[in-house]
């Protein structure tokens, strides 16, 4: 017997929002709790990126979530109060998608907005609700939950359970996922201020590096309100910073970092909203999946603030998860068929997880090394050489396609096609291609299997996309496509996540789509 609950989610963060949602959108039946009596009230993550807010057009999310953005137009780089380069964001993916902008939006505003949608379709976050456990039968879970209110206990039936919990999460700590990696030993502060400054309150991001260590300036609107993050520096001269306790962590207050703000940049502050420190971590879990229970976000995975990744990664988590789960829960499907899609999500996931964790955590190093050579790189070569890069095109779209999370891919995973060649593969993210008012991407606002052919396609592949109740998208062919990749006339497989699953090509594209969703136990 199916619970009536499908899939519990734990945490009501973006990412255990995200995931209600979209799984929602799907016909699954969810239940979602959070410990917090309400929504955060506060936040550290503040940019989304370009690959969110497309993902975001599924669900019509795009447009509510900029009118509460502000687009970043540029960021400035400061040597010891001395300008260094002024680096312009707003034109950098402008071939590459149709958001090509760094976009802040306080995570606390993101998260209101992803809940009121909730809201909307009548479904509400249980709050201080805590899980206690959970039992894994094999076909379903049974998990025991405390509400905190009234301290009553009750249990909870559901197909699959997933762990949006952040750090501390329950669920991973239920399924013995170790959390490896490191704490940094810098203390970060972050504050929310205000300030009509008119050289740094100016609606640009600043980056100041002084004193090897660094403050950084993020507005998120044009009234004066910013986002300042940066290291405490410790009182000690010595290579090595001890980690102090959270209770001694906590004691530092504004007043304490604000002679090293003072030091660093001239900044007039006019209102402190805000203050917190935390010490950032990076680490990967082990597993993001025991049987029926998963790890999304911070749950999984955990990184420094360079780049402002960790939200976002985590977003796109459970975009990956959701068609997976209702796709297993909705579909006729063997149980190996239904293993391997759902182990899918954690060698996609866990693979790019790394990644991102590995190249933040070289972004962080280089921001806060002690020693000649971080000095020097700091100093005098990341002042000189980034402004040089920046005037070539190709340099702009190679920085903008990883800080964006375009350069995602699932090459060799089992969901991609083997043999592909070419720009353009299994496992990539379809390239978005603008063609005067109208784009290649306007048809991605369903969650489900569809086929883009640029050029012509023959009556065999129409029969089989009908037979299948796939939908199928002919575009006129350009000499622009070929600029990207495509192939003429070649037939190109999106998932639900709009990754591509194959490429096919020639007379044997009809069966070529056959075998790839028979291989796959992927009924339809």
């Amino acid at each position: 017997m199916i619970p009536e609950t499908e899939v519990l989610i734990t945490g009501a963060g973006p990412t255990g929002l995200v995931l209600a949602l979209w799984l929602h959108k799907q016909g699954i039946k969810i239940r979602i709790i959070d410990q917090a009596d309400s929504p955060a009230k506060n936040s550290r993550a503040l940019v989304v990126h370009a690959r969110i807010i497309e993902m975001y057009r599924q669900l019509d999310l795009a447009d509510d979530l900029l009118a509460i953005g502000y687009k970043l137009p540029a960021t400035n780089l400061w040597v010891h109060k001395q300008h260094k380069a002024r680096i312009p964001l707003g034109d950098f993916g402008a071939e590459l998608t149709p958001y090509p902008f760094m976009l802040t939006v306080p995570q606390d505003e993101h998260e209101r907005m992803l809940e009121k949608r909730l809201n909307d379709l009548g479904i509400f976050v249980e709050r201080r609700v805590k899980l206690l456990g959970f039992v894994d039968h094999g076909s379903s879970i049974t998990a025991t939950l405390l509400e905190e209110a009234d301290g009553i206990s009750e249990t909870c039936d559901a197909s699959f359970i997933v762990g949006c919990d952040g750090a501390h999460s329950a669920v991973r700590h239920a399924i013995g996922a170790k959390y490896e990696g490191e704490t940094y030993k810098p203390l970060f502060y972050i504050a929310d201020i205000e300030s009509q400054d008119e050289a740094l309150a100016n609606g640009e991001g600043n980056l100041m590096i002084s004193n090897d260590t660094f403050n950084l300036i993020v507005p998120y609107n044009k009234e004066g309100h910013l986002r300042l993050v940066g290291i405490t520096i410790p009182d000690t001269n010595d290579d090595t910073q001890r980690l102090g306790s959270a209770e001694e962590d906590h004691k530092i207050t504004f007043d304490d970092v604000r002679p090293q703000i003072e030091e660093a940049m001239d900044l007039e502050i006019e209102k402190v909203n805000w203050f917190s420190t935390y010490r950032s971590h990076h680490r990967v879990a082990e597993k993001f999946r025991e049987n029926r229970a998963f790890l999304v976000g911070d749950a999984a995975h955990i990184h420094s603030p360079v780049g402002g990744q960790g939200m976002n990664t985590g977003i796109m988590d459970a975009i990956n998860l959701a068609w997976k789960l209702a796709t297993v829960l909705k579909t006729d499907m063997d149980d190996e068929a239904k293993h391997q899609l759902l182990e899918s999500y954690e060698s996609e996931r866990r693979t790019f997880a790394l990644k991102i964790v590995t190249s933040t955590d070289a972004g962080f190093t280089t921001l806060t090394s002690k020693g000649i050579f971080p000095h020097i790189l700091r100093n005098w070569l990341i002042p000189y050489l980034v402004p040089l890069a920046v005037k070539f095109e190709h340099a702009r779209t190679q920085i903008f396609r990883g800080g964006s999370q375009l350069i995602c891919s699932y090459r060799g995973s089992t969901l991609s096609q083997e043999g592909a060649t070419g720009i353009v593969q299994s496992g990539d993210r379809l390239p978005w291609i603008k063609m005067g008012q109208e784009d290649n991407f306007s048809t991605l606002r369903d969650i489900g299997w569809q086929i883009h052919v640029y050029g012509e396609t023959g009556p065999l592949v129409e029969e089989w996309t009908q037979r299948m109740n796939v939908k199928m998208f002919v575009f006129q062919w350009d000499e622009q496509y070929a600029k990207t990749g495509l192939t003429k006339n070649a037939a190109y497989l999106l998932r639900p996540d709009h990754y591509l699953a194959g490429i096919f090509e020639g007379p044997s594209v009809e069966s070529g789509l056959e075998d790839y969703f028979s291989n796959r136990g992927l009924g339809r």
